[in-house]
């Protein structure tokens, strides 16, 4: 990576370092290219014992599976499987998706030229707000709920084997999760700025139009304009090329991962409920219902600001006065073939489509299967076993 990061984003990007998700060197390090080789070194370790540390728990005779019936032992099997997915998904693209990941960042370089370097810390905070509320609430409330659990819950040699080995695994999705959000986030912000800039292009032409103010060769300025606004879209759409590249399997593996947690936490919470079980660490499921929409969002927000950038696009004045000018015209027809072509369209190996309307079927999905569970618990009961 060439450039210069602000102090927020660099602090953040050293962090995914250390967690093995971010295999590029940063800007100021040493011999990149020995950087690069152990990061991706630490990447391929942290593979390798977390995989080794979920085959551990599931094949181990100690009590890290529920024993108390075979329906608990299966729900706990299924999370360290799917954690398990999530870590191989996570760190193998990390270390195949280098180069993707590089020309990301070498197009949000050249996208924000040397402006990153020189902000305030203030304003630093206020660009990543979204970023930074999303990522310390999920923290937070994680740390806190598990405080407040365990004051009123027995920590059992199971419960303590169980979440000292997942939790750890837990932590890793969500700021795998949060790290898609920080790139997303990236991409919003040139797609907004592209916004403003064209809703100026529309004001300079209407105030031209309705007062007859402008200067020679205004009808080419505003073409010149046009053609360089075009092109930073052509480079924000590589950008959404290159982020999908880089994460689009572990995006699957992420939010798969956190889906199975809420399903199966919530079969459990019925389960436990019915047979009189005194377990509350269902509770934790609260802040993995925040981790997808948090990415929801993120994910919606970049796709809503293309519609905006095509609004502003046509309210452009070409037909009246100063500014009547074919070429213009023409290339307003040509950005706008380019914004039908190019979408920015955020989707997950092009299964699905990441807005809101996901949330919906998830929410289905799970109402329906806790349905069957609720049909079938009594079958789950000791005496059927």
């Amino acid at each position: 990576m060439s450039g210069r990061l602000g102090r927020v984003l660099q602090f953040h990007l050293r962090l995914y370092q250390v967690l093995g998700f971010h295999g590029l060197p940063l800007p100021g390090d040493g011999n990149p290219a020995r950087t690069r080789r152990r990061l991706m070194a630490w990447s391929l370790f942290l593979l390798i014992s977390l995989s080794a540390l979920v085959l551990t728990c599931l094949f181990s005779g100690d009590e890290f599976l529920y024993r108390g019936d075979m329906f608990g032992c299966a729900n706990d099997a299924l999370k360290y499987v799917f954690a398990e997915l999530a870590v191989l998904a996570i760190y193998l693209e990390t270390l195949s998706s280098q180069r993707h990941l590089a020309n990301f960042w070498w197009l949000h370089f050249k996208l924000s030229g040397q402006k990153v370097g020189l902000v305030s810390l203030r304003s630093e905070f206020l660009q990543f707000r979204r970023y930074l509320i999303f990522l310390y609430a999920m923290m937070g409330a994680e740390v806190a709920i598990h405080l407040g659990l365990w004051q009123y819950q027995a920590l059992t040699h199971h419960m303590l084997l169980f979440w000292s080995t997942y939790e750890p695994l837990v932590w890793l999705t969500y700021l795998r999760n949060l790290q898609f959000v920080l790139h997303l986030e990236l991409l919003r912000e040139q797609l907004t700025g592209l916004e403003r800039e064209m809703g100026l292009l529309a004001e300079y032409s209407r105030f031209a139009s309705e007062t007859g103010r402008s200067f020679p060769g205004f009808e080419s300025f505003l073409r010149r304009r046009l053609v360089q606004k075009q092109r930073i879209y052509s480079h924000v759409y590589d950008m959404l090329k290159c982020f999908q590249g880089a994460f689009n399997f572990s995006i699957l593996a992420v939010l798969l991962t956190i889906n199975i947690r809420i399903a199966v936490d919530c079969y459990f919470m019925y389960y436990s409920i019915y047979n009189n079980v005194i377990n509350n660490d269902y509770y934790l499921i609260v802040p993995a219902l925040l981790e997808i929409p948090a990415f929801i969002y993120a994910s919606q927000s970049c796709m809503v600001v293309v519609p905006r950038i095509a609004h502003q696009l046509h309210n452009i004045v070409t037909d009246s006065g100063c500014c009547s000018c074919p070429d213009l015209s023409l290339q307003i027809q040509n950005f706008s073939l380019q914004l039908l072509h190019q979408p920015v369209r955020i989707d997950c190996l092009g299964l699905t489509i990441l807005d809101c309307s996901l949330l919906t079927r998830m929410a289905c999905s799970v109402g329906t299967y806790m349905i069957y569970t609720i049909q079938f618990i009594p079958k789950f009961s000791n005496t059927y076993m």
